[in-house]
């Protein structure tokens, strides 16, 4: 659970002290553990709120009472939902599985006896314990119990006092699907990329090469390549860092004629013979699979890449897009900085012609058909990677920085 320090423990400190050094005032107040507060039922009553139009839902509750004599020391309080009423088992996001789960804690805290809660962040919670996986998934309303819980921490963040819950009330909701960017993990190692085992912040593209996303399967990422015999790579999170890793440990069922456990301790995923694989990263689980990759046609390579468009007047030898892989034999990942100050439509095309050409109406990730339909970019900055065997393709949103 997310919460932050109350500062109305210097209080609390300050009330200790003084009680300890003057035994004898009977005046002083007393510490008490509360057992009770409540929740008022908020303004709305029985009206439906649609999540997705309206911003923040007020509610309010009393100040459990911490000492005999009222002093005015304020807890944390964080807000639980429930769609079934019960609050039996939490969803955990640190868990894979949170079969049974009835109840999410709002990635939110408040200091004061009321608080705004963020319909966004409400209906992600939702969206979480729930589990949708699309628009279908969502129902049209949904009725939900709602509590506040308060605790008052020390400064080591440890709670001084026991967790106690309000009562519980109800809300009507309108929930809405939100379309959660993917984890995107990255495939590092001796012939991976451009550069050999280089894990830089600044590497995806080059010694890093992204799993995209799957059309098909949600939270499932994939790549598809062609390796050569020897070949030793693992995965990594975050570009620069090495404390998130996947390897050969995480590749469920694997095939040994396939793979192999490499490098000792670092069990890095060794390829045992030249070849196209496909390498499948379901993100919740953090299971891996790899297979040999077939197709009806062979696989083609190509020399380049550009992003024909309605900026540039839908030429295919414009805008040329990077090749990712050097070192491995054949390159079909492909890179490209992307940055338009007005929405559009945009393609990929192979060798300066139309001859093979990708395109989708998905956006910002997708999977491309030779002759798709133009992909509806919004305005921004992206960094966009392409896979020329699969179609897939990815306009990840690069950070804005101050100037």
């Amino acid at each position: 659970m997310k919460k932050i320090f109350s500062y109305a423990m210097l209080l609390l400190c300050g009330t200790l002290a003084f009680t300890a050094c003057s035994d004898d005032n009977k005046s002083n107040p007393t510490i008490v553990q509360p057992t009770e507060f409540s929740m008022f039922q908020p303004s709305v009553g029985t009206a439906t709120i649609d999540l997705q139009s309206s911003e923040t839902i007020e509610l309010s509750w009393t100040l459990p009472v911490f000492t005999d004599y009222g002093a005015p020391i304020i807890p944390n309080f964080v807000i639980q939902v429930s769609p079934t009423g019960s609050f039996t088992q939490q969803f955990d996001s640190k868990k894979k599985d949170n079969t049974g789960a009835d109840y999410i804690e709002i990635d939110q805290t408040f200091n004061a006896a009321v608080g705004k809660v963020n319909t966004e962040t409400f209906d992600l919670a939702l969206q979480q314990l729930l589990g949708w996986a699309g628009e279908d998934a969502v129902p049209a309303t949904l009725n939900v119990a709602i509590r506040a819980i308060a605790s008052v921490r020390d400064a080591s963040f440890r709670d001084y006092s026991t967790i106690i819950s309000s009562n519980t009330v109800s809300l009507n909701v309108i929930p809405y699907y939100i379309n959660l960017a993917p984890t995107i993990w990255y495939m590092v190692g001796n012939n991976i990329g451009s550069s050999s085992w280089s894990n830089s912040a600044d590497g995806a593209g080059n010694g890093l090469i992204p799993l995209l996303p799957s059309s098909t399967e949600d939270g499932v990422i994939t790549y598809t390549g062609y390796f050569t015999s020897g070949t030793q790579f693992k995965f990594i999170l975050t570009p620069g860092s090495w404390d998130d890793q996947l390897n050969f440990e995480n590749v469920d069922d694997p095939d040994g004629t396939i793979i192999s456990d490499e490098d000792g301790d670092n069990h890095n995923i060794g390829i045992q013979s030249d070849g196209y694989y496909t390498i499948k990263i379901a993100t919740g689980t953090k299971k891996i699979t790899i297979e040999a990759y077939t197709s009806d046609s062979p696989v083609k390579v190509f020399t380049s890449m550009g992003m024909p468009g309605s900026y540039n007047e839908w030429d295919p030898a414009k805008n040329a897009m990077t090749a990712c892989e050097s070192l491995n034999g054949e390159n079909h990942i492909w890179m490209a900085t992307f940055e338009q100050e007005a929405d559009g439509e945009v393609k990929f095309a192979a060798d300066g012609a139309w001859d093979n050409n990708w395109g989708s109406e998905a956006f910002p990730y997708g999977t491309g058909t030779n002759g798709g339909a133009n992909i509806p970019y919004v305005a921004g900055s992206y960094t966009v990677f392409l896979n020329d065997i699969t179609g897939q393709y990815y306009f990840i949103a690069n950070e804005e920085t101050e100037e």
